[in-house]
């Protein structure tokens, strides 16, 4: 019996897609339970008149019919790790779908394309997700290698929320890793400027859990995304966990930020929460 559900957004149902892979390896890892979920987008321009409703509607129950035909593919695919799970194909917006999904499940993993990568980062479906999931979303680029994945976590850390929840969304996978190294950042400041919360040592409370981690300093000058990600791949990581948004969609797009940054350019799976 599985005590985790991981769900794996299907992008695309073929074989050898980098998110694919990545959710199956770390649902064997978990020996989880898994959600292969396929959405059928209804584009909103379809009621625009009766006659596009007409069209949209006929190539949308193709387009379900012929997604639900990849159900076998997608049982050969559970067979190849060893894993239990299901397939559904769904029609309606892909956010929607994910962020209800995740109300039961332990992991959302999502594939990040990477066709334009200099495009707005904030309103895209993974950003939308991420905002509206109940549980981190594993985010892949399209490009990324997933071989090792959850091998060697990377955790940038700083004390916020984000970060906090990230890190205890990527319990489960930080308790198997084989090595964990923690990048120290300065912290985030109290809204009130003051020390009005409670102490929380990420040391100690790795310890309790019988996690291992080495901790390093993160104090780079500037653009720290650039920097965050420099260093995970001078360090051979195959996974960084940190915390998403910490900063507003709109600051992060003016101003820009780690996330908009990683989101564009990572090569590497991202473990988020915000």
């Amino acid at each position: 019996m599985s005590n985790f559900d991981v769900v794996i957004h299907l992008r695309r149902c073929e074989s050898g897609v980098p998110a694919t892979e990545a959710g199956l390896a770390l649902a064997a890892r978990l020996r989880a339970h898994v959600l292969g979920l396929h959405v059928v987008a209804l584009a909103t321009a379809a009621f625009v008149s009766p006659e596009a409703v007409a069209v949209q509607v006929n190539e949308s129950s193709h387009l379900l019919d012929e997604a639900r035909q990849r159900a076998p593919w997608w049982q050969s695919q559970l067979q190849r790790h060893g894993l239990q799970g299901e397939f559904q194909v769904v029609q309606g917006d892909t956010v929607e779908a994910l962020c209800h999904a995740s109300r039961w499940s332990e992991l959302i993993v999502a594939e990040r394309p990477c066709s334009n990568p200099d495009a707005p980062v904030g309103w895209g479906i993974v950003s939308r997700t991420v905002f509206g999931a109940s549980a981190p979303v594993v985010v892949v680029p399209e490009g990324a290698r997933v071989d090792q994945i959850g091998e060697h976590m990377l955790v940038a850390w700083n004390g916020s929320r984000e970060a906090t929840l990230a890190i205890r969304g990527a319990l489960p996978l930080l308790k198997r890793a084989s090595r964990i190294t923690v990048l120290e950042g300065d912290p985030s400041p109290s809204p009130l400027g003051i020390d009005t919360l409670p102490d929380f040592n990420l040391r100690t409370w790795f310890e309790r859990r019988g996690i291992s981690a080495e901790f390093r300093p993160f104090k780079p000058g500037k653009d720290h995304g650039h920097a965050l990600l420099e260093v995970a791949n001078g360090m051979g990581a195959n996974m960084i966990v940190l915390g998403a948004w910490g900063q507003s969609r709109i600051t992060e797009l003016v101003l820009g930020g780690v996330t908009r940054h990683l989101f564009q350019h990572s090569n590497l799976p991202l473990l988020v929460a915000h």
